[in-house]
């Protein structure tokens, strides 16, 4: 049985709208076009977010390969990673992050994916499709930000900043010890800060690993229950603002695991109970 004019044309108008949206994820990933589906919809109406969502990562998985990846359960692992969590477990987006940023330093580590090896360089083009704000190139071993060069600096400023405050003294001291410290200190500081800058992703912007997680809570999610999709919303995700590990809730490794295991949905529907609720007060 041939298929007729109406079927070609719907195949052609599907074929333009995965192009489309493949467009969409290379320039602004998937975690970009999720919480824009978000925004279109009330925190109350669960399952026409669940609805979009699900039409959405239908689609995503079709053009973006580590999505597939992830839906599917596939494995990914790196021995020549130091980290229990990142060298071996379920593809998901946290998880190639932690492999892709451990392994700057070293981009000829073998990485596996399915026990099939996947070039460094292949694995962060596939991450970037889902996760904005990555800044996960190898790094160069003469870069100017490692920590000898940036003790380096900071014993050389403090040289120069204690001979000179020395020679305000009255009588002229050879160094100003105090002076050699706090110069020091800034120097050293003030590389440290270059290199942030040089090196890491944009602070002004969602941190890559935040939404590494948003992803993953998205995507295991559709993988065991699309209905729940309207739980993995940004405004019911921890974050942590300021100190990797750190501030606002568990750390970052414990909030992965929880999130394959699916525990973290007794987070997620806390949180949107807060929210409802002060929504309900205000």
């Amino acid at each position: 049985m041939t298929a007729g004019p109406a079927d070609n044309l719907e195949a052609l108008d599907r074929a333009m709208h995965l192009s489309d949206l493949s467009h969409e994820l290379a320039e602004r990933t998937f975690y970009y076009a999720a919480t824009v589906r978000e925004k279109e919809v009330p925190l109350g109406e669960t399952a026409r977010l669940a609805e979009a969502k699900r039409r959405l990562i239908d689609d995503v998985v079709m053009v973006a390969p580590l999505a597939a990846h992830i839906v599917r359960g596939s494995r990914i692992a790196c021995a020549d990673v130091d980290d229990e969590f990142a060298r071996e477990g379920p593809v998901t987006c946290f998880r190639v992050h932690e492999i892709l940023r451990k392994t700057r330093r070293h981009p000829e580590a073998r990485i596996l994916l399915n026990d099939t090896a996947i070039a460094r360089e292949e694995l962060l083009a596939m991450y970037r499709v889902l996760t904005p704000n990555t800044n996960l190139e190898p790094l160069s071993p003469f870069t100017l930000y490692t920590l000898p060069r940036i003790l380096l600096v900071g014993l050389l400023g403090g040289f120069v900043a204690g001979g000179w405050m020395g020679r305000q003294h009255v009588p002229e001291v050879q160094i100003d010890f105090r002076a050699a410290l706090i110069g020091g200190g800034l120097a050293a500081a003030a590389m440290s800060l270059l290199g942030q800058f040089a090196l890491s992703r944009n602070m002004t912007r969602t941190a890559p690993w935040n939404a590494a997680l948003y992803n993953d809570a998205n995507l295991i999610l559709y993988q065991r229950d699309p209905a729940l999709l309207y739980l993995a919303r940004r405004e019911f995700m921890e974050r942590n603002q300021f100190i990797k590990g750190g501030l606002n809730g568990r750390r970052y490794h414990e909030r992965a695991r929880a999130i394959e295991s699916g525990a973290y949905l007794e987070v997620l529907r806390r949180h949107r109970e807060r929210l409802l609720a002060r929504g309900a007060r205000g």
